[in-house]
């Protein structure tokens, strides 16, 4: 009996580690802008965010649905510029490897190109396709390059899924490659094409990436530096220039550091603005109500007080 016991148990233990092996892994999102750009603004929110998070971005950028986007995300649509289409480009499959596809290792490596990045725990590519209401499903063989030109010209948001193997995944790469090169070359008369690119990977690849990045970037940050004393002044320094330039890619636009260490912007911000429309409109409104007023008190017409007049004519009359 007690052999049963153990026997049921280290079965449960290895189910439990094959379903952990089977949903472990990350999906990457990279929003990039091609053509006219303005349609998009980067902030200083979290990577880290759901399915229903992308979902809300999706709905509030290319106008669909009654969502409202989730609060904190690293990218959110500008208010007052609209792009003209959107494709979703969702990539699954165990050849999806980075280090071989140079395309999308430098789009998820701080690309220029990449207005902001997203990341949702497990494997959501399909999840968040889900919400698509156009998408397509390609065969590893099929010319991205060409579904991508035929949904570019759709309004609104569509996408499409391709299974990505290790012999078509320099394919693939090449094919993102021509898209963001050649198609966006040809872009003319002010139109503008967001691509939402969606890789899984592996977890544990996917914080290797993060973990290099950040390495490399304090590498960089600290190269030259002779004293401790320096390398913390340049980091400070550094640290201010991220936050000001966190700031100029967000909402705020152009900002400065004045001597007391304060950031100025003359940039409002959504609640000033507001509160500011609520103030004058409401003063306005006084003002006419106020100046109306005396328009008719001013002009008021003046009649006899007949009834003045006759009690005091009765009163003197009864005398």
């Amino acid at each position: 009996m007690k052999f049963v016991f153990s026997a049921f148990a280290a079965a449960l233990t290895l189910a439990s580690i094959g379903n952990l092996s089977v949903v472990e892994g990350a999906t990457s999102v990279a929003v990039i802008e091609l053509g006219a750009s303005g349609t998009l603004r980067r902030t200083t929110g979290l990577e880290e965010t759901s399915v229903d998070g992308v979902a809300s971005f999706w709905s509030a950028l290319h106008g669909y649905g009654r969502k409202l986007q989730h609060a904190g995300m690293t990218v959110v649509p500008d208010i007052f510029n609209r792009p003209e289409s959107g494709v979703v480009i969702g990539l699954t499959g165990s050849g999806i490897d980075l280090d071989r596809m140079p395309t999308l290792n430098g789009l998820f490596n701080d690309d220029k190109r990449v207005v902001g990045q997203m990341k949702v725990r497990g494997n959501q590519c399909k999840k968040m396709l889900s919400n698509v209401k156009h998408q397509e499903e390609l065969d590893p063989s099929s010319s991205i390059r060409n579904s991508f030109e035929a949904q570019a010209k759709v309004s609104g948001i569509s996408g499409m899924h391709v299974d990505v193997t290790s012999s078509n995944a320099a394919l693939i790469d090449d094919q993102i490659a021509s898209v963001l090169n050649d198609y966006a070359s040809s872009l003319n008369g002010g139109k503008t094409v967001v691509i939402h690119l969606v890789i899984e990977e592996e977890e544990d690849a996917a914080h290797r990436r993060a973990l290099a990045r950040r390495l490399d970037g304090e590498d960089s940050h600290q190269r030259g530096d002779d004293t401790i004393s320096q390398r913390r002044l340049e980091e400070a320094d550094g640290d201010a220039d991220a936050d000001a330039q966190a700031n100029n890619n967000g909402y705020y636009g152009y900002g400065y550091y004045n001597a007391y260490g304060e950031w100025v912007t003359p940039y409002k911000t959504m609640f000033q603005i507001q509160y500011f429309n609520v103030v004058l409109w409401t003063s306005l409104g006084l003002a006419a109500v106020l100046f109306f007023s005396i328009y008719l008190m001013i002009y008021m017409p003046l009649m006899a007080d007949t009834l003045l007049f006759g009690e005091s004519a009765r009163v003197a009359h009864d005398d």
